[in-house]
């Protein structure tokens, strides 16, 4: 899998930084429906219905490691 994973949805998008994550998945705790681990336990995101936006910024301020993105109609709402 490529380094970024960028999934978008409507009008937001996620972007996972792969090479960051440290497999702390507080980001699953946060937001479950939006986020998983592969099968070495590096962030995913899902797909089917995700968290409201609210959770899912929950979950990329939860990453210690800072490796979530979000954007919201284009503009980035975090970091």
């Amino acid at each position: 899998m490529a380094d970024t994973q960028i999934i978008k949805k409507d009008n937001i998008e996620i972007r996972i930084i792969r090479s960051k994550c440290i497999s702390a998945a507080t980001c699953v705790v946060y937001a479950p429906n939006t986020f998983d681990l592969d099968k070495e336990s590096i962030a995913i995101i899902k797909n089917g219905e995700w968290d409201r936006l609210e959770k899912i910024i929950a979950a990329a301020q939860s990453c210690p490691v800072m490796a979530i993105e979000i954007y919201k109609d284009g503009k980035q709402v975090y970091p």
